[in-house]
């Protein structure tokens, strides 16, 4: 065989054996060149400020280009993409995330570019494990993560963010209370800031167990979460009433109130009395809100609809302060 002729072949082949491999990581994209023109292509890979592309699938040639002729890539939304976050804004996190999986290794060779749909995936897989309450997924998933594709402050915010739910895997809830306090000045989107007080919430939870004088801070948080936005942060929202109603049902006040309710030993100025009031009526806004289809209550936190706050008639005692008991 001739030598010119077997090098040819030979990169005739290692051409066609790289097409394969990229076919299914091809981008569809929108090329600006600095001359005001455009082309519409399949981004194959994107490196040091070149790339590389074809006109059309079927194509065998493959084509670059570099800067500073080319001005901007836009990436068209893969089909896959819409189908994975049609599935994580139905909160089918498991479905979505094994699609993010796959659009994350398959559009990697152009992930230093703005807003590819590999980082993009990345991103949202992350988020799928963070709201399955997978910590230790996140944790690995995070280590690897580049954020370099990312280009919306939301996302970058949220990469931060992450940094609550690294300690609450850990448990430290020492850091964790005093990151909260750094973060409350700044200026966030709702969703994050409910997450901040969720995390926060957890850690002031598990602080009142050596130091009681703080569990109305960790009341306080969970009542702040259970403010937000229930169909943005629904699974926040549904642990904090949780968290909360477990905090009122290992009361001693509470318990005192439920043990002398309706005797003379009602004490309604009481701590306890007023938390036995607002645990009654989370009870009520939990099944209102459908929660109990999600999460059925347990039967004690069922029992404090028993406790409904006396009507009023005009008279009784004159409001005061309450007293606290811990």
């Amino acid at each position: 065989m001739n030598l010119s002729y077997a090098k040819l072949l030979i990169t005739a082949l290692c051409l066609l054996l790289h097409i394969g491999s990229v076919t299914a990581g091809m981008a569809p994209a929108r090329l600006y060149y600095n001359d005001g023109s455009h082309d519409d292509v399949l981004a194959i890979s994107y490196s040091a400020g070149t790339m590389t592309y074809k006109k059309s699938e079927k194509s065998l040639n493959l084509q670059r280009v570099q800067k500073p002729k080319l001005e901007a890539v836009y990436f068209y939304e893969p089909k896959a993409y819409k189908e994975a976050m049609g599935h994580y804004h139905s909160r089918n996190y498991a479905e979505a995330k094994e699609i993010f999986a796959k659009l994350e290794t398959e559009y990697k060779t152009v992930d230093t570019l703005p807003d590819n749909y590999s980082t993009l995936s990345g991103f949202y897989k992350m988020e799928c494990s963070r709201r399955m309450n997978d910590l230790e997924a996140l944790s690995a998933e995070l280590e690897k993560f580049h954020k370099k594709g990312l280009s919306r402050e939301t996302h970058l915010q949220q990469l931060e963010v992450y940094s609550f739910w690294e300690a609450v895997r850990l448990g430290d809830w020492d850091r964790l209370d005093r990151l909260a306090v750094e973060w409350q000045p700044r200026s966030l989107a709702a969703g994050m800031r409910v997450q901040i007080e969720y995390c926060h919430a957890l850690a002031l939870d598990n602080l009142c167990q050596k130091d009681p004088s703080r569990k109305s801070q960790a009341i306080n948080a969970y009542n702040r979460v259970l403010t937000a936005d229930g169909t943005t942060s629904m699974e926040l929202v549904l642990a904090a009433a949780l968290g909360v109603l477990n905090l009122y049902s290992n009361d001693d006040g509470v318990k005192l109130a439920m043990r002398v309710w309706g005797t003379d030993d009602e004490n309604r100025r009481s701590a306890g009395y007023e938390r036995l009031l607002e645990a009654n009526t989370l009870v009520k806004f939990y099944k209102q809100s459908g929660f109990d289809d999600l999460q059925p209550l347990a039967k004690e936190h069922e029992k404090f609809l028993e406790f409904n706050p006396p009507k009023a008639d005009g008279g009784g005692e004159p409001a005061a302060e309450s007293e606290e008991e811990e």
